[in-house]
């Protein structure tokens, strides 16, 4: 098994934030978007992220947008948090995987797709804003438990002959950890809202959950994310089983989930 110590390593490979990033967040959390636009003019790569990101079919804008300005002044300021903490996520994601096979190209729309469908839950349900990063940040957990995978192979494969197990639990066996917990150490060495937290934990619906609009967004996490990892891409790169389906935790957002992502 991973030790505790082992899994700080790996945590280890996961940076905390860039000051220009940094500097960007605590501005947006402040809603200066002129400086929040300043401070990440210092990072060109974060810029030319943005801008493939922003201009892409995936935004729609009818327009280019090619000053820091008008992106942060387009997406507002929750929608700049979520994109600054996908550019973390995109920024560590490995050039080759070690155990899922998955390209670049393959990881990036995964995330894109995620965070869109996720980001018109939010805005149709009437969401707090906030938890638009929550789409954002899980997605790093594939990339640790891809490291973790990658080291620990032969065992990983000397448990999957022994039955059709998820990747959840391998994960847990082979580490002590479930990916919840992976997301919820990222997310805190990125500094990210505890409301966000929470809800990213209760989305692996392992734990019981009332009526608070903490959990309905919760729900709605937990189908969204098991669709899209449930997508050809995701099973054919074998990255798909990392969330159990639990339908009597979905069951009160289930109808409402297929009218807003037109997905039945």
């Amino acid at each position: 098994m991973v030790t505790s110590k082992q899994i700080d390593e790996y945590l280890k490979r996961v940076p905390p934030l860039p000051e220009a990033l940094r500097e960007s967040l605590s501005s947006l959390n402040g809603r200066d978007l002129s400086k929040a636009a300043k401070a990440a003019s210092d990072d060109p790569a974060l810029i030319y992220y943005l801008k493939q990101v922003v201009n892409s079919a995936a935004y729609g804008f009818k327009q280019e947008l090619k000053d820091p300005m008008q992106i942060f002044s387009a997406l507002g300021t929750e929608r700049a948090k979520q994109l600054l903490y996908a550019y973390m996520v995109e920024s560590v994601a490995p050039q080759k995987w070690g155990c899922f096979s998955l390209g670049r190209d393959d990881f990036r729309n995964f995330q894109l797709s995620l965070m869109k469908r996720w980001e018109k839950i939010v805005k149709e349900e009437a969401m707090e804003e906030k938890y638009l990063s929550a789409a954002a940040v899980i997605s790093a957990g594939l990339i640790v438990a891809d490291a973790i995978f990658s080291d620990r192979s032969s065992e990983v494969a000397l448990i999957r002959q022994s039955g059709d197990i998820d990747l959840g639990t391998i994960l847990e066996r082979v580490s002590g950890f479930g990916f919840e917990t992976l997301v919820e150490k990222i997310a805190g060495k990125w500094e990210i809202d505890s409301g966000v937290i929470e809800v990213v934990k209760l989305a692996f619906a392992k734990e019981e959950c009332g009526k608070a609009p903490s959990c309905d967004a919760a729900r709605f996490l937990h189908l969204l994310l098991f669709y899209e990892l449930s997508r050809p891409k995701m099973l054919e790169a074998g990255a798909n089983s990392f969330i159990s389906f639990n339908p009597d935790f979905v069951m009160p957002v289930m109808e409402r989930f297929e009218e807003i992502t037109e997905i039945v």
